[in-house]
């Protein structure tokens, strides 16, 4: 392999160096921090052998890479990067290049770790061995980054992606042959110049695509645009042509949500394709859960229909023969019965809607991953009583006068802290009470709380004026309430 720098040192900085070394490469990696928040990083690199380079102000001319990878951290808009007279790629373009397997793609602005997991269960559970990666560190499961997946992942084993707007910054030829948009809201707007912006960076995951790959998005979504401006609409396999418009660049698209054409919810059932799962015989209830399962039983079916598995066949002679009266017409798709057998599997995430515990009736949840005012609200919907939430950290130039207004029935109450909690108060209206610290706002919100409500973190902010990352932020969280717990 080439010679090859990586900008910004992290888990994927790292992951990209040791890659490029395994395949031998030359691999440099900089960072113009020099107190990077996981020193241990650094530790680990230079005793491999790796050659980090902290406090970096230089050029990439000055280091004469063929190839440079950016990591997800480092803002596209920043100065070397600007005709920087080297090819720029992201890690998950990086690591598309060196998969041995297919890929499949999940991004968005809220849920796209639980449909990545249970993506993950599904494809499992139908035996193809997947590798869980992507930006999903800290999530209990057994997760890697996404160029170490792809190193290490073995012919045709297929890596089950999380990916970020950051991630798919610079995309030139990323290819999934299943990629999902779970949502698009306001978010990271601190590092785009527009809500359009960010709406159009997450939507680069579709472009690489083609007539044998399968696009998910949620039906009539305001925001998303289908690939190729398709019709929605299930094509069986031979009428492919037909599916993608004649175009080879349009990939099959299957729709989930409420008017969904392949995955809805009906009454007491999550309806797949042609295959009714009933809500109660699933070991969970909160209503995005069941549209993340929507969504990841159409990723895991798009890519068994990708390489042509023998699952989708033989769920086609299981389904029962029409009559030889009945009028001839193309047979329905069929989900293989394995993938609902992975969703079963499911049982949540750290961070995300995590329960701590219950004392004297109160609930106690983590949510840190919760990093946005829309996920705010909707974590509060989740919950089927009364929550108290601790929102606050570093705003993202978000607006929360929606939050406001949400809070303003007073059915749940707000706990603000950290450093932007009087500019989000002013924002939600003024006269919420706000706290120096997360420990601060959570101890007056436990003392308020009563039998049957909820004390919940859901920050719906970035974690780094007090917290390395959200991890941190949720682990100092959970050791707090159980402290609190076990009084």
């Amino acid at each position: 392999m080439r010679r090859v720098v990586a900008m910004g040192l992290g888990r994927s900085g790292l992951a990209v160096a040791r890659a490029v070394r395994a395949r031998g490469g030359e691999a440099i990696v900089v960072d113009e921090k020099t107190d990077l928040p996981k020193p241990e990083l650094v530790t680990e690199a230079r005793a491999e052998g790796i050659d980090v380079r902290l406090g970096w102000n230089g050029a990439f001319s000055d280091l004469h890479p063929d190839l440079v990878v950016v990591n997800p951290a480092v803002d596209a808009r920043h100065p070397k990067l600007q005709n920087a007279g080297v090819e720029l790629v992201s890690e998950v373009e990086f690591a598309y290049r060196i998969a041995k397997g297919p890929i499949v793609a999940i991004t968005g602005t809220n849920g796209k770790s639980t449909t990545v997991v249970m993506t993950y269960l599904a494809l499992r559970a139908c035996g193809l061995d997947p590798l869980l990666c992507g930006n999903l560190y800290g999530s209990g499961y057994p997760e890697a980054p996404l160029t170490e997946a792809a190193l290490n992942g073995r012919e045709g084993q297929p890596l089950v992606a999380e990916i970020s707007s950051f991630g798919l910054e610079w995309t030139r030829e990323f290819r999934p042959r299943a990629a999902a948009i779970t949502t698009i809201k306001p978010d990271h707007l601190d590092r785009y110049d527009s809500f359009d912006a960010y709406a159009a960076t997450k939507m680069r995951i579709f472009a690489g695509q083609t007539a044998d790959d399968y696009a998910v998005v949620r039906a009539n979504d305001p925001v998303v645009v289908p690939p190729c401006g398709h019709a929605n609409q299930y094509q069986p396999r031979h009428r492919r042509a037909l599916a993608t418009s004649g175009d080879a660049h349009c990939p099959h698209v299957l729709t989930f949500g409420a008017t969904g054409e392949h995955a809805r919810i009906e009454e007491l059932d999550l309806v797949v394709l042609d295959t009714r799962i009933p809500l109660e015989g699933l070991p969970w209830s909160e209503p995005h859960n069941h549209a993340n399962a929507a969504c990841a039983a159409l990723l895991a079916y798009g890519l068994l229909k990708s390489i042509d598995s023998p699952l989708i066949e033989r769920a086609l002679a299981a389904k029962p023969k029409p009559s030889v009266f009945a009028p001839r017409k193309e047979p329905e798709p069929a989900l293989p019965p394995e993938i609902v057998a992975g969703l079963r599997e499911f049982r949540g995430l750290a961070h995300r809607m995590e329960l701590v515990g219950t004392r004297n009736g109160v609930r106690v949840v983590n949510n840190s991953m919760c990093t946005n005012p829309d996920a705010v609200v909707s974590s509060a919907m989740a919950e089927k009583n009364p929550t108290h939430l601790l929102v606050g950290g570093m705003d993202k130039g978000l607006d929360f006068t929606p939050l406001g207004r949400f809070l303003g029935g007073g059915r749940h109450r707000a706990y603000l802290y950290g450093r932007d909690a009087r500019k989000i108060d002013a924002e939600m209206g003024s006269g919420f009470p706000v706290f120096g610290t997360m420990d601060e706002a959570f101890r007056a919100a436990a003392a308020e709380a009563r039998p049957g409500e909820t004390v919940m973190l859901a920050p719906g902010c970035a974690s780094g004026d007090q917290f390395r990352d959200f991890r941190h932020r949720g682990d100092e969280f959970r050791a707090l309430a159980k402290d609190w717990l076990q009084r």
